[in-house]
């Protein structure tokens, strides 16, 4: 048996494996359709059923004006009734699909190839990022089976012409980059959203000091600034959207609150939402101690800033070094190396 022979005989395991992980979801997607097009189907025909029923004349000859215009009515009903019954089977429809959609990424999750490519801290990465429910899991985990699978094929394929030991290496390197390359760009967008929470914070803290200024409550604030001044706010707008919204559901606004702060891990925000947390349960004004802790963020971050400077500076200590100092040396030192190399050959050439 051959090298390619071999190479071939793993590309065709492999596409058999990933055949059979793709089957059950196959099966189940084409379920959900069929039901999905079965009760659209039934309720059309039921709608149809009512207006030709109402379409039929009446049968007594000497009331036959009164008949058409009870037609007519009937038939002017069952249209609006055939609407409606479309409207409601694409509402049922959609809320069917819907459902069977949340149980097909329920179920997917559930599975053994669910869990082990979207763990617990997946999820959490995936709630900084701002991709909540299962739906959101659920293509997370697609991407990370369907990418590696796709990326080791096409560099297997690529490099199969050098060599089958090369053709394998490329795969496994592929494999492994294209697996852990979705995580990585996760961790990167939490922490881009991290910094955004920092540098938005303060506009939230100057917002509820204004709006409490003026006599309004801790929900009347928090529903203000969503609703107007929420595009302002990148990251803390849609999750305090979010927050009031569990809040409107029933949840305390105590836990709406400290499901954000726990999910960001931000001293200084988790500061926030208990001084929040705090009046909301005991009460008292509130104003005051958000002007000292707007303060004491500022004097925070004016010391970041300044650890910043400084570890800039050193930074740009060693590009001057590599840039201008070879400059500074051929300005100063060119000439006198110059006159010192025509001197030695003007000597030379009088001995």
């Amino acid at each position: 048996m051959t090298m390619t022979t071999l190479v071939s005989l793993s590309l065709l395991v492999l596409a058999c494996a990933a055949g059979l992980l793709a089957w059950p979801l196959l099966r189940q997607w084409r379920q959900r359709s069929r039901a999905t097009r079965t009760i659209d189907t039934a309720l059309q025909r039921q709608a149809g059923a009512g207006a030709q029923a109402a379409a039929q004349p009446g049968s007594a000859p000497g009331t036959l004006p009164q008949a058409q215009a009870q037609a007519q009515a009937q038939a002017a009903d069952a249209g609006a009734n055939g609407a409606a019954g479309a409207t409601a089977s694409n509402t049922l429809g959609s809320k069917i699909g819907k459902t069977l959609h949340a149980r097909f990424d329920q179920r997917w999750l559930e599975s053994r190839v669910g869990r082990a490519v979207v763990t617990a801290e997946e999820q959490a990465l995936l709630e900084q990022c701002g991709f909540y429910g299962a739906r959101a899991r659920a293509v997370f985990g697609g991407l990370r089976v369907a990418l590696p699978l796709v990326a080791t094929i096409l560099a297997v394929l690529w490099r199969l012409p050098q060599g089958a030991g090369a053709a394998l290496t490329w795969g496994f390197v592929a494999f492994a980059v294209a697996f852990f390359a979705p995580k990585l760009w996760l961790r990167r967008r939490a922490k881009n959203r991290l910094a955004q929470v920092d540098d938005e914070l303060p506009v939230l803290i100057d917002m509820l000091r204004l709006l409490q200024g003026v006599g309004m409550s801790i929900d009347q604030s928090l529903q203000i600034i969503v609703v107007e001044f929420g595009n302002l706010m990148r990251v803390l707008g849609p999750e305090l959207h979010r927050a009031n919204q569990q809040f409107a559901s029933g949840r305390s606004r105590e836990q709406t609150l400290l499901r954000i702060g726990r999910l960001f891990d931000s001293e200084d925000l988790k500061g926030l939402i208990t001084l929040l947390t705090q009046v909301d349960r005991h009460g008292g004004g509130v104003q005051e101690p958000l002007r000292q802790f707007g303060e004491r963020l500022q004097v925070a971050r004016k010391a970041r800033m300044k650890a910043k400077i400084g570890k800039l500076t050193v930074k740009m200590t060693g590009v001057m070094v590599v840039s201008l100092l070879p400059v500074l040396l051929i300005i100063t030192a060119g000439p006198g190396f110059l006159g010192a190399i025509r001197l030695l050959s003007q000597m030379g050439g009088a001995r």
